[in-house]
């Protein structure tokens, strides 16, 4: 938080399609109730939810990676993570905009082969260990996405693996996880 602005931003990161009914409990019962607790503390709280940030017109110029790394780097060091069973869109190295990779050099090495998801993860928390403490990740239980099936199910055998080692990566990283959370009302609890 700055101390001068008073302002706690919080990044959520996962994918869209198996995810609006968690981040919709977020936005309508858990934020409010945190809202209110910092307003008795002369601290505004906002969540960066970019469901509702991004357009389509600024999907289709390919500036969907630099407003989500712009975000994250706004909220800092706040950040939460959920992740299911869904890896996420994996943008093919020709839709990384011209000069991202000069301003984020990290990127280069996984052009065309990771998720918008896993990147912001990347990028919000496991490429800086600064965010101990202020990083925080739920993984949802995979039957939940078996009963739901359809967007809830893993896109493919090789995003399944990758998602896997994603969620390894940030186990071994020493970040908070909730693992197996049955429900969005149960995330909602937490």
């Amino acid at each position: 938080m700055n101390e001068k602005s008073r302002v706690i931003r919080v990044f959520l990161s996962s994918t869209f399609r198996d995810f609006g009914e968690e981040r919709d409990l977020l936005v309508k019962k858990v934020f409010p109730e945190l809202r209110r607790l910092c307003r008795e503390r002369q601290v505004e709280l906002v969540e960066v939810d970019l469901r509702w940030g991004i357009t389509a017109e600024e999907a289709e110029q390919g500036k969907v990676l630099p407003i989500c790394l712009g975000e994250i780097d706004r909220a800092r060091p706040y950040f939460m993570g959920f992740i299911g069973d869904r890896y996420g869109w994996v943008p093919e190295g020709s839709q990384y905009p011209a000069g991202i990779v000069e301003r984020e050099p990290w990127l280069e090495e996984h052009q065309g082969g990771k998720s918008v998801t896993e990147l912001e993860m990347l990028h919000g928390m496991l490429n800086n260990p600064e965010m101990a403490g202020r990083a925080f990740f739920y993984y949802r239980d995979t039957e939940y996405s078996k009963a739901k099936g359809g967007d809830y199910a893993a896109e493919s055998p090789e995003h399944a693996a990758k998602l896997e080692n994603l969620k390894e990566r940030i186990r071994a990283s020493k970040f908070p996880v909730e693992e197996d959370y049955p429900d969005p009302e149960a995330l909602a609890e937490l």
